[in-house]
């Protein structure tokens, strides 16, 4: 078999190879359980993956979920064009949503990002004049969605997704002047002093589904799409990914979010950056402009269910503004004109 060939470059001989998906295998050998993964890489993005490694060993990241080296000293195995690499196989916690997990969770992110950061000044100007423009995209984007609005209230009989949109649009409203707010606040701060722009080693693709739990503390799996960016990228793709859904536990990852904090402080712009774009309010808008060109695209049911999904988001949003001004904030703006 394939899959037995790739694994003796390992020096693992399987007694036992179970299909979890077409691109992952758990494999035993008698000893231990191994996950082999098939990458998605390409022959340039295999350099990157690499030296993400072996940063991670020179920095002894140890939440960095280890892989295995080959017979010939290589980090993965390349087979008819495809890359593999092999890691011990962890099985997921079903409790991994509880406080003191979150904890550990941003012990070990906030120690990749802290250990890994690196400095630079940034054109200030051009900052600036990106969310300026962004803040005018969202002023616009507010009349489109108080058009729409207006138009689901003149009918007489309202669908259960134009009646839920009305039923959020309160909420929305608060969302827009949040926004507005964040945005002249980073816009000011950003003009008063020189703009150091960090950026840390983050994941890319930062979710629970990447995260094992182990005797040795949370472990982050899969690192393909990781590169040099701001740390609160991360973080912002983890909590819109966790919002989603009902059952999350959003008023934990506010609340032990100083587990993080104590690993890598964050300055004031990257705490009002990351509140930005957890409002972002373009996917709220996406659904309910889908629903107008197409009501009948999805079934009521999924059309409802994603509009609820993307308010969530929002929602986690203003929860994350609030927890950022009462405990974060130094500057105190209440009506910044822009």
């Amino acid at each position: 078999m394939e899959t037995e060939k790739i694994l003796q470059s390992f020096s693992v001989y399987p007694l036992n190879i179970e299909n979890i998906t077409t691109h992952l295998w758990k494999v035993k050998d008698g000893n231990r359980a191994y996950a082999l993964k098939e990458s998605k890489l390409s022959p340039h993005a295999i350099t990157n993956w690499e030296n993400i490694y072996k940063l991670a060993d020179y920095h002894k990241l140890s939440a960095v979920m280890p892989v295995y080296m080959t017979r010939n000293g290589q980090l993965y195995q390349e087979h008819l064009g495809k890359f593999y690499y092999l890691s011990p196989w962890m099985e997921k916690d079903q409790n991994r949503g509880t406080p003191p997990l979150i904890t550990d969770f941003y012990k070990n992110i906030g120690n990749i990002h802290a250990k890994t950061k690196q400095s630079r000044n940034i054109d200030k100007e051009a900052f600036i004049q990106e969310f300026s423009a962004y803040k005018q995209a969202c002023e616009t984007l507010f009349k489109e969605l108080n058009r729409t609005v207006s138009r689901f209230e003149q009918m007489h009989y309202m669908s259960p997704f134009e009646l839920m949109v009305l039923t959020q649009y309160r909420d929305l409203e608060i969302v827009f002047q949040v926004m507005a707010k964040r945005l002249n606040q980073l816009v000011y701060v950003a003009d008063e002093e020189d703009l150091i722009w960090n950026t840390s080693i983050c994941h890319g693709q930062l979710s629970k589904d990447h995260l094992v739990y182990s005797n040795n503390g949370t472990q982050i799996l899969n690192w393909e799409q990781a590169h040099y960016e701001n740390a609160t990228m991360d973080l912002v793709r983890f909590f819109r990914e966790e919002s989603l859904e009902y059952d999350s536990p959003s008023s934990d990852y506010i609340e032990q979010f100083k587990g993080y904090i104590k690993e890598n402080e964050l300055t004031e712009k990257e705490l009002q950056l990351m509140t930005i774009y957890l409002l972002h309010p373009f996917s709220y808008y996406r659904v309910v402009q889908e629903y107008v060109k197409n009501p009948k695209a999805n079934s009521m049911l999924v059309a409802t269910s994603q509009l609820q999904r993307a308010y969530r988001q929002l929602i986690f949003g203003l929860n994350w503004s609030d927890y950022v001004e009462k405990e974060h904030e130094s500057l105190v703006l209440e009506d910044l004109d822009s």
